[in-house]
């Protein structure tokens, strides 16, 4: 990295309202999309997500909703049995004990099966009465027991399990609980040839198939089904929680709803809820089997259902926010890039401001920027010829004025010391005047002839050893009258015993000197005082004039030293001068190599300081003169000279 680029870095990241502008600018730029993206990305990726769910849930409800159906369809089907003759008449015993061990066989389900008489058909020349069970066989102990006593039958011709059958109806009967698990009812008719119902086969089948169904189904890793019959009671879970078979469920609403028809898909926030079962939140779904009436639901852990997805989302938000901070370190460099030429230019300006347009505005970016510093360049120039034009102006017509100005002030010299013959009162204040108006013209000319010297490089200086002393005491010499007629006491304090030559010009020392006195003077009230103090410190020799005066604004002490500016207060309004004092005496100071500056608080006066080198062939060192300096000058402050 170049040292310009170095310093424009330092200087911005001091701050500034357009780089803090750009930076704002360039931050909301870059990462609102990325705020945007993200949050679309972290939406769409839980709106997919619940659509997962949802559909994962709603696959296996309808995946078991099958199984259940399937056992029914095919169990039913074992009941649907039609015989080979086409006469209307029941089948014989002996052929329904056989069939009733095959079924009991086969089929471990079946815990008991029977067959009922579907009434008005002629056995041994006797009508058969309509739900007279003719055999049953029952399985107790894991053996099978076929019961023939008839008076140990029953009729069931008012129950639906004869009724429906006898009608040509399928019957699936409610669930009933018994300590080895849930059973139901399953009845169908019996058919002969001509499809003629000549008898009902009735079934008690335990769904234990159906239990360890639902109870093996897994959503992850915790997941489960729940499978209730229609009238609320549970049948199976996987059997979390401690909710037994058979406990009535109707009174949750999720229950009711699915029993009433209804489908819930787990898409919605009511989708996400607290378990009935382990009291921890899940995600939920239901649906109905439509030809038994009963309600599959799908419970899933939401911590287990999200735990893929959260990880996407971590890394999502980790994504978002290492943009964010790629954001915030690369912001204050491309801000720099980009308001570094406005600094250049900033420099630029500021050079111009202080009347040098020798240095050019480098700019290399290749755009309407760099053009925008050529412009300033060629604009600079032109200033610049400005500039020349107007000192040779000014310094032709101010050199063109002096020699009239002289003539009148010879002439007024004249008539006013009666050369001419006697003048009356009334003609001496005119003449008065006009001497008084032509010394303000002479010092206006002086003035703009020392200004057009200094800028256009002619103020001549010659630096040599030059005792300083001497210079103060006949300054406050020839200024006494001056502050006398305010009643201001002008003093010298005698610099240090010992207070080793400047290098300087005496003239144009004495000249700043006599600038900076006077001023003190013109801007200190009545019975004021003006001191002038000098010491030796760090290589140099500093002069001191102090005053207490009216001071100077904070406002004011920004354009102190610029042509023609003069401090408009109610004070110094009436005070006259040109602005152009203190702007001579700051380009002498720097032509001898020296600074200036003050101190200055309204109402309390003003100190103005420069500096000068000290001549070569009496440098000593910075801890001798300040210790010599230090026991000298409480030396001379007991021999004030006050004038």
């Amino acid at each position: 990295m170049s040292i310009d680029i170095k310093l424009y870095l330092i200087k911005f990241l001091k701050g500034s309202k357009l780089r803090d502008r750009f930076m704002l600018y360039f931050i909301i730029l870059s990462v609102t999309p990325v705020l945007i993206l993200g949050g679309m990305a972290l939406y769409l990726l839980d709106l997919a997500h619940r659509e997962d769910v949802s559909r994962l849930e709603i696959q296996l409800i309808d995946q078991k909703i099958e199984e259940i159906e399937k056992f029914f369809s095919d169990t039913l089907g074992i009941l649907e049995i039609r015989v080979d003759f086409t006469q209307k008449s029941f089948i014989p015993l002996e052929s329904q004990n056989f069939i009733l061990r095959g079924l009991m066989s086969e089929n471990p389900a079946f815990m008991e099966a029977s067959f009922m008489d579907v009434g008005g058909l002629i056995v041994n020349d006797t009508p058969t009465i309509a739900g007279n069970e003719t055999s049953r066989i029952s399985r107790k102990a894991g053996e099978l027991e076929l019961i023939t006593d008839p008076i140990r039958f029953a009729n069931f011709s008012r129950l639906r399990k004869f009724s429906e059958p006898a009608a040509g109806k399928n019957f699936i009967g409610d669930v009933y609980y018994t300590i080895s698990g849930p059973r139901t009812t399953l009845a169908a008719p019996v058919r002969n040839g001509n499809g003629d119902i000549i008898q009902v086969l009735s079934a008690e089948v335990k769904l234990s198939q159906i239990v360890r169904s639902i109870k093996s189904a897994r959503l992850g890793t915790s997941g489960y089904l729940v499978l209730i019959d229609k009238e609320g009671s549970l049948i199976s879970h996987r059997g979390v929680g401690n909710i037994d078979p058979g406990t009535d469920l109707l009174g949750v609403s999720r229950v009711r709803e699915v029993l009433d028809g209804g489908t819930l898909d787990a898409l919605g926030e009511r989708d996400r809820y607290l378990s009935f079962f382990e009291s921890v939140p899940v995600v939920g779904a239901g649906k109905q089997i439509p030809k038994i009436k009963w309600g599959v639901f799908a419970e899933w852990p939401i911590s287990d259902a999200d735990s893929v997805i959260q990880d996407i989302r971590k890394q999502i938000v980790l994504l978002v926010l290492f943009s964010i901070l790629t954001v915030l370190v690369l912001a204050p460099l491309f801000v720099a890039r980009l308001v570094m030429p406005i600094r250049k230019l900033e420099e630029g300006v500021s050079e111009i401001e202080k009347g040098k347009f020798e240095k050019e505005v480098k700019i290399d970016t290749g755009d309407e920027l760099e053009d925008l510093g050529s412009a300033f360049n060629k604009m600079a120039k032109g200033l610049k010829r400005l500039k020349e034009l107007q000192e040779e102006f000014v310094f032709i017509d101010a050199h063109d004025l002096r020699a009239p100005v002289t003539v009148i002030k010879g002439y007024l010299s004249m008539v006013l010391g009666g050369d001419t013959g006697p003048l009356n009162d009334k003609m001496k204040d005119y003449l008065g005047e006009t001497n008084r108006a032509n010394e303000r013209l002479a010092k206006l000319v002086e003035d703009l002839l020392e200004v057009a010297r200094s800028e256009a490089g002619r103020i001549e200086v010659k630096l040599i050893p030059t005792d300083i002393k001497e210079p103060a005491v006949e300054t406050v010499r020839e200024l006494k009258p001056l502050a006398d007629e305010k009643s201001i006491v002008i003093s010298y304090i005698g610099g240090e015993e010992g207070l080793p030559n400047a290098l300087a010009d005496s003239g144009r020392f004495k000249e700043a000197l006599v600038n900076l006195v006077s001023n003190a003077i013109k801007y200190t009230p009545e019975k004021g005082e003006v001191k002038i103090f000098q010491e030796a410190r760090g290589g140099e020799v500093i002069t001191h004039v102090k005053d207490n005066g009216f001071g100077i604004s904070k406002e004011a002490q920004k354009k102190l030293f610029e042509k023609f500016y003069r401090v408009q207060t109610k004070e110094t309004r009436d005070i006259t001068g040109t602005g152009l004092g203190l702007f001579i005496v700051k380009q002498l100071i720097e032509k001898m190599g020296g600074k200036i500056w003050f101190e200055s608080e309204e109402g309390k006066g003003s100190t103005f300081s420069f500096s000068l080198k000290i001549a070569p062939n009496v440098i000593e060192s910075d801890s001798h003169l300040s210790l010599r300096a230090k026991s000298d000058r409480s030396r001379t402050e007991r021999g004030n000279l006050k004038t």
